[in-house]
């Protein structure tokens, strides 16, 4: 939930250089699986004198275009893919090994005091050429727009990041001696940033100047602009070409295509040998449900070039950086929603009326997202003819956060999800209702709309929407609850509680590293948070959430320093549930979180839909990775070590504590015990707590999709560590 023009970042490893191919051999670890379950492929990749290519990246494709995570050869150079085949048939594996470039030393800057600031500001870089140049190539990328000039004549202007272009430079364009690059830049809303390449070639080789922490900055214009002015500040840096504010596209230092999902497979290019794997069709395990307690999955469709692109995500998911405009990922996730037990689906459009007065303003990014979301419905209606029983929908609409828009937008807004989806006929009978209407949540964190009692769409039954409401309070106006803070907070209505929010994580008001952020914790934040929905019983809870992958990149982030970070961090300290790979390098994140959220929603909503409680759900709430969560598996000492837990459900009489099998401490009761670490040598470990007296249904595997157990078994938790040596 954030603003479509804060695009996600592209990893650096998006870029390879040419080399040599390495030789890369395949093997499947099974010849069918039914549809929408995971095979695994071991790949393993040697270079032309046989040694293994270490440290290369391995992209797997099926049946001709790129579908899975990308993995860095490990010292063996081997690399393990779960690849979820959503779609019945054959499909034909291969994968494909890439060496990394350097990393990119083009920087998107910005003056630090106008980072996000609406307004103009004026940047200068000057640079020698003592020999002149004989012509030159200038790359401008930027958010909004921007206006170039070199040595005092303009050279280039540009609004935006994509369809990017090199302009050619004569000669003429360039001094001996002083060069003077002057670039005059507009930001209209939200975030903000300018990328540059420049090169100038003379006779004694090729001049390269980039936008980086060299350049100087000024938020008023300086007295005889744009020639060098003396004064202004050091630039702020945020996030190179490959993991800054947007999405340069295209750009010359960056490879992106290969990463993305969906992305055919060059003509020619060297694969390794090809597997087949038949997906067979299957009958899903859809739980039972309950009318009269609905859950609900936020969930995002805006991973498209003009939106979020996957710059900052802080994991890589098991099909690979994908684009919501692909319908085998909308499959997987509704194959995955229907075997969580998941009831309907908000799709997030509170960024469609970004400083829009009238619907008919939305831009570009927001039509985009329009069609995802129709995309969506069009496969719910594909799996609904095929016999499956699908999730609903309901959108969240926008308000807030920037106020020209008004009831005109909002109510024109409204008319598009009515004509377009609510009364499409293709679409019949897949939108929630709830008492007697189609449902349609609107994010207003004022509650202004509420408050002023202005007229919307009566089609609809319209439920506002608030953020925290542990903080703010609005849900006691009846606002319902995007996401909270320390714990969710009810909305009442009627006598009960008619909708609830819980969390897999909260940013607190600090941002991700502030002392009252609950990041994963293994789990134990949403162990919580579900308590408290096991004892409100709301009628609509909502499940924060599927697949946000979007945060600010370094030096980006709010408040004055630019470091308050919100929406995701890290591998630890984000909200998002989706699959991840538990190995592939993601910004500011080592690997991924695997399955294990997934399978935590499965049984927890299990457990919620059931009249008695006669499961229990673990976690592990010690230890947790420290800030800033760069992995999943905390790091521990040899020596004493509190290991805490939290469960769901029926209490367990005892529990039972193992490190890779062997017994730590057994029949414990409460909720914590010290054990002792002494002796245990340094290096990656499996901490598992298990509960006697307690039943499961779902493993909480991190490696595994879990169905439902066909024999019930005593509920267990586990968590990977590192022990490090006590003096390190």
């Amino acid at each position: 939930m954030r603003a479509a023009c804060l695009a996600l970042v592209l990893a650096a490893a998006g870029a390879y250089a040419e080399s040599p191919a390495a030789k890369v051999a395949v093997s499947a670890g099974a010849r069918s699986v039914g549809r929408g379950r995971p095979v695994a492929i071991t790949a393993t990749a040697r270079l032309a004198d046989g040694k293994p290519a270490v440290g290369w990246r391995l992209l797997p494709y099926v049946n001709g275009a790129r579908w899975g995570s990308h993995e860095t050869a490990d010292a063996q150079g081997k690399v393990r893919f779960l690849l979820p085949l959503p779609r019945p048939g054959t499909a034909r594996l291969c994968v494909a090994a890439r060496k990394p470039l350097p990393k990119p030393e083009d920087y998107w800057i910005w003056p630090a005091p106008a980072q996000g600031v609406v307004g103009v500001v004026y940047l200068q870089r000057v640079f020698s050429l003592p020999q002149g140049a004989k012509s030159g190539t200038l790359w401008l990328a930027v958010d909004d727009s921007a206006i170039v000039y070199l040595n005092g004549v303009k050279v280039a202007e540009k609004g935006g990041w994509h369809d990017n272009a090199p302009v050619a430079l004569a000669a003429a364009a360039f001094r001996r001696g002083e060069n003077v690059l002057s670039v005059e830049a507009n930001n209209g809303a939200g975030p903000c940033g300018l990328l540059l390449r420049l090169t100038a070639e003379s006779s004694t080789g090729e001049t390269l100047v980039v936008t980086n922490d060299q350049w100087l900055g000024f938020t008023q214009k300086p007295d005889g602009w744009p020639a060098a002015v003396a004064g202004g500040e050091k630039v702020g840096r945020f996030g190179d070409s490959a993991s800054g504010v947007c999405t340069p596209e295209p750009w010359p230092t960056l490879g992106r295509s290969d990463l993305i999902a969906g992305t055919p497979l060059a003509q020619g290019a060297a694969v390794s040998n090809e597997v087949t794997v038949e997906v067979r069709k299957r009958a899903l395990q859809r739980p039972p449900t309950d009318p009269d307690h609905l859950v609900c999955v936020q969930w995002e469709e805006w991973f498209t070039p003009q939106n979020c692109y996957w710059q900052t995500a802080q994991g890589v998911p098991l099909m690979g950086f994908y684009d919501s405009s692909l319908r085998d990922v909308a499959r997987q996730h509704l194959i995955w929603f229907i075997e969580s037990g998941v009831d309907a689906i908000l799709a997030d459009w509170s960024n469609h009326i970004w400083q829009a007065k009238s619907w008919d303003e939305i831009g570009p990014g927001s039509k985009q997202l329009l069609a995802t979301s129709a995309l969506m419905m069009d496969e719910m209606a594909a799996m609904r003819a095929e016999g499956y029983a699908v999730p609903k929908m309901t959108f969240l609409g926008g308000i807030s956060y920037a106020r020209p828009e008004g009831p005109e937008a909002v109510n024109g807004e409204l008319r598009c999800v009515w004509d377009d989806y609510v009364a499409n006929p293709k679409y019949k009978g897949l939108w929630q209702h709830f008492d007697g209407k189609p449902l349609m949540e609107l994010l207003d964190c004022s509650a202004s709309y509420l408050k002023e009692r202005i007229q919307l769409d009566d089609r609809f039954t319209i439920r506002f929407v608030g953020s925290p409401q542990d903080v703010s309070k609005t849900n006691e106006l009846g606002l319902w609850s995007w996401m909270d803070w320390q714990y969710p907070a009810p909305t009442r209505a009627g006598g009960v509680v008619e909708a609830e929010t819980v969390s897999t994580g909260s940013f607190g008001g600090e941002g991700w590293l502030g002392a009252t952020a609950r990041g994963h914790r293994n789990g134990a934040t949403l162990i919580e948070d579900f308590n408290v929905a096991l004892r409100d019983r709301p009628r609509f809870l909502h499940l924060h959430q599927f697949n946000e992958f979007a945060g600010q990149p370094e030096g980006a982030g709010y408040g004055p320093e630019h470091n308050r970070y919100v929406d995701s961090y890290s591998a630890d300290l984000c909200d998002d549930i989706e699959p991840t790979s538990m190995t592939a390098p993601a910004y500011r994140s080592d690997g991924g979180w695997g399955y294990y959220y997934l399978n935590l929603i499965r049984a927890l909503v299990d457990l919620y839909r059931q009249p008695t409680p006669e499961t229990t759900v673990l976690a592990i709430s010690e230890p947790t990775p420290a800030a800033p969560g760069h992995s999943i598996a905390p790091v521990v000492k040899a020596g004493p070590l509190t290991v805490k837990w939290v469960y769901a459900g029926r209490r367990p009489a005892t529990c039972t504590l193992t490190l890779d099998g062997k017994v730590l401490a057994e029949r414990v009761t409460g909720e914590g015990t010290t054990v002792d670490l002494k002796g245990v040598g340094a290096g990656r470990y499996l901490l598992r707590l298990t509960a006697e007296g307690t039943k499961a249904r779902y493993r909480l595997s991190w490696t595994e999709d879990s169905l439902p157990l066909a024999t019930l078994a005593p509920a267990f938790a586990e968590v990977p560590i590192t022990i490090e040596p006590a003096n390190h």
